[in-house]
């Protein structure tokens, strides 16, 4: 860490590269983000940015996203990024280096003519800007920088092995007596030698260890350990398949149910984050995972995937502000492993047409593809322009041109149970293959996922789809669709429906229309469902009492549906309702008789048509299990904070227009820890966070509020502070005084404010700004002066 410090922060004449080199899991991308997030790199740049580079990755989105991260870009300005040329892309992110000291992280790159791609986008004549490279490849390091400072790691001693096995073997004291403890230890030093000093063998075996309770358990994880690591030790290069061998003892150990979730994981591209609650589902619709006495399904499969975690054999990527993991990941080799281990049991096969020089080449063969019961389909990620061979074929041979596809979707799918695509949102072929398939022979479908691809007017999704009758999981988020066939109403098994699908027609704001009650009418097993943000709704009621198993509900039409029509949806938890007439509409289901007040766990009410009143938002209080609200609209004034949700964790105020301070109240919200405030949500000009206020809070935005004029922080308000985001307060003066008493905070987010307020915080030509001291000790500071270039 010292030594890459030294070499990122010392001043050179030229933009130089860093590069941190070696063999996969020897904790390249582990040091790389300490270094990332270390005080004194935030402190010495003034912007940072992460890329993930890996074996197939797309030019334009890894320099939209550097551009993202140096500008702090809104949605707003994120969008205005992606529809620019690649010349003004790779302008821009030249032109912010040259002007700001900025830190790229280039990790896992693989090639060097990934380098030589993305060069022009570095001013590698400037001072200041810096960038840190990983790479298990030397001569991309050596060519990326022949000047440059290399930092190859060096594997583990045996005594740091130990010290890290232990600390993953051992979470915490448990009481056992020293005996036991003593002879674990004399097990656990033998086998931390056999890792060959890798920190992930390490890591992997320390985490199958803590799962071990008993000194038998040790012993068999022991001998097995000796036998698998043998033939890998000794020699640097040959420690992979050492390693292999150790995951694979970690895979060995799985209860049976588990490895059938682990392998699923290898749907997913490399790198990719997965979202958990996407995963779990295609899990439960599976059959992987099933109902364990009162539990849901899910909630099972949420146990499983915390044991995959805790053996260390699935990285988490994101938690939700109820501790929840929102996304998660497989490590490269990790992935090596399941991918091997999948095809050698016949679970899962993947076309990857970025891996072919054409598409109709290496294509499965009818011998594979018929008994195949899990497909993965990785498109191209380049636009439509850029997939020449894709677009000669279509244009050439129209709809033969997709026929050379045609066994992408194996045209036997009897033994078929998922199929899923990725990175479809450029690719002309699927939809035409879809178009082109006997849908009559997959039967036996559970998991359909259609998503972001793009159809157009005269070709949709086929309705022979209709005769998946056993398909329990269908996404076509953000896919781009004319309409959605209603032969879908006969999907009488589904479980999971996600029809956030977009208008194919309509470039601006999409407009879908079909008869919702046609479709969902049947679907009595529904658990969750997720309508179009936009729609047209007709006439017909919808029978949402034949839902009663319906667990989430997004997008709801308040203006268009009654919300009391919900009542007997007694499983509820998560409930999203758009335009909603007012808030008395939801007193008949918040109320103690009606069991979805104690089941549900999130409500988003956006764009409440009438002023909320106090007394209507006390009903709130018996919601004893909702942990996340969004209340968007016109508040009267809050209720008291006993007259609130106990166990709330994350609570939203939209165009709220308070005349009272709203602080007062929520800060004596003791579970809350992420608090976001916008869009006029308060109409006056002072706000106070007393003593001990907000003790958990730990994630706080104010955005958009323009008569905002002082915010005061006594000393020991939101101790546990993390973020602060500051946005288009126009009025605000300055950032409180008290914001130097919080120590744990690591990111201090102004964007968007007057020029005055931007300089009271900067240190120009050596001069600290008024309000610098203020901020000194936070690691990272983001400004952005309101309606000009960061």
């Amino acid at each position: 860490m010292e030594i890459l410090l030294e070499q990122l922060m010392k001043p050179d004449k030229r933009c130089s590269v860093v590069s941190i080199c070696g063999m996969g899991g020897l904790g390249k991308t582990t040091l790389a983000k300490k270094v990332y997030h270390h005080v004194h790199v935030r402190r010495h740049f003034d912007h940072a940015a992460w890329s993930s580079i890996s074996q197939y990755f797309n030019v334009r989105e890894a320099v939209q996203g550097i551009l993202i991260q140096l500008t702090s870009a809104d949605e707003g300005h994120k969008a205005k990024i992606r529809n620019m040329r690649d010349e003004e892309l790779f302008e821009s992110v030249y032109k912010i280096q040259e002007e700001k000291k900025c830190l790229v992280i280039l990790d896992d790159m693989w090639k060097i003519g990934d380098w030589e791609s993305l060069k022009p986008a570095f001013p590698l004549h400037k001072a200041g800007s810096k960038i840190l490279l990983t790479t298990r490849m030397q001569a991309v390091a050596s060519h990326a920088d022949p000047q440059g400072f290399l930092y190859q790691p060096e594997l583990l001693s045996e005594e740091k092995s130990w010290e890290l096995l232990r600390t993953k073997a051992f979470p915490k004291d448990d009481g056992r007596d020293p005996t036991t403890i003593n002879n674990w230890e004399l097990l656990g030093k033998e086998m931390a030698k056999d890792c060959g000093g890798l920190p992930l063998a390490v890591v992997v075996l320390g985490g199958l260890l803590a799962t071990k309770h008993h000194t038998y358990e040790w012993e068999r994880v022991h001998k097995h350990t000796k036998s698998y690591l043998r033939k890998g030790k000794g020699k640097y290069e040959q420690q992979g398949s050492g390693v292999a061998d150790v995951l694979a003892l970690s895979y060995q150990d799985l209860p049976y149910q588990l490895k059938s979730c682990f392998l699923y994981l290898g749907h997913f591209p490399e790198d990719q984050e997965i979202h958990t609650k996407a995963l779990i589902r295609m899990w439960v619709a599976e059959g992987i995972v099933s109902r364990v006495e009162e539990e849901t399904p899910e909630d099972v499969a949420e146990g499983y995937l915390d044991e995959l975690i805790g053996r260390c054999m699935i990285q988490v990527g994101r938690r939700g502000s109820n501790g929840r993991v929102q996304t998660c990941r497989l490590h490269d080799l990790m992935r090596d492993l399941c991918l091997s281990k999948a095809e050698e049991e016949n679970f899962l096969e993947i076309v990857n047409l970025q891996q072919m020089e054409t598409f109709s080449s290496s294509m499965p063969t009818t011998r594979t593809s018929n008994k195949v019961r899990r497909r993965a389909i990785f498109l191209d990620r380049c636009s439509p322009l850029e997939s020449v061979e894709e677009a000669r074929l279509l244009s050439v041979n129209g709809d033969e041109g997709a026929n050379s596809y045609v066994n992408l979707i194996p045209q036997n799918g009897t033994y078929l149970r998922s199929l899923l695509t990725f990175h479809a949102q450029y690719s002309s072929i699927i939809p035409k293959v879809l178009r082109n398939t006997d849908w009559k022979n997959f039967k036996l479908l559970r998991v359909l996922s259609l998503e972001r691809l793009p159809f157009k007017e005269n070709n949709n999704i086929p309705e022979a789809l209709g005769n998946l009758v056993h398909l329990k999981y269908l996404s076509s988020k953000r896919a781009s669709l004319p309409s959605f066939p209603s032969s879908i109403r006969n999907l009488g098994c589904i479980q999971t429906l996600d029809l956030r699908f977009y208008s194919a027609a309509d470039a601006g704001q999409p407009i879908n229309r079909f008869g919702i009650n046609k479709v969902i009418g049947r679907m009595k097993w529904l658990r969750h469902l997720y309508l179009p943000m936009y729609l047209e709704v007709d006439d017909s009621k919808v029978q949402w009492d034949n839902l009663s198993n319906l667990e989430t509900l997004k997008n709801f039409y308040g203006e268009h549906w009654e919300v009391q029509d919900l009542a007997q949806l007694t499983k509820l938890r998560k409930l999203k309702i758009r335009n909603a007439k007012s808030f008395k509409e939801l007193v008949i289901i918040l109320k103690p008789s009606c069991p979805i007040s104690n089941n549900l766990e999130s409500l988003y009410l956006n764009k409440v048509r009438a002023t909320m009143e106090e007394t209507d938002l006390r009903q709130l209080s018996i919601c004893q299990h909702l942990y996340k609200l969004f209340l968007g609209g016109e508040i009267s004034k809050l209720p008291g904070h006993h007259h609130l949700p106990p166990n709330l964790t994350k609570l939203t105020l939209w165009e709220s227009h308070l005349r009272q301070d709203p602080i007062p109240i929520l800060e004596r919200l003791l579970n809350l820890t992420t608090l976001s405030l916008w869009s006029n949500f308060y109409l006056g000009e002072e706000m106070v966070f007393s003593t001990n206020g907000f003790p958990r809070l730990k994630y706080l935005s104010l955005s958009h509020t323009f008569s905002l004029r002082r915010l005061l922080v006594e000393k020991s308000a939101m101790r546990s502070l993390k973020f602060l985001g500051i946005r288009m307060c126009s009025s605000l003066e300055m950032v409180p005084e008290g914001l130097r008493y919080i120590t744990t905070l690591q990111i201090l987010d102004i964007s968007y404010m007057p020029k005055e307020f931007i300089q009271r915080l900067q240190v120009i030509n050596g001069l600290e700004g008024d309000d610098f001291y203020k901020v000194r000790h936070v690691p990272s500071v983001s400004l952005i002066v309101e309606n000009k270039s960061p």
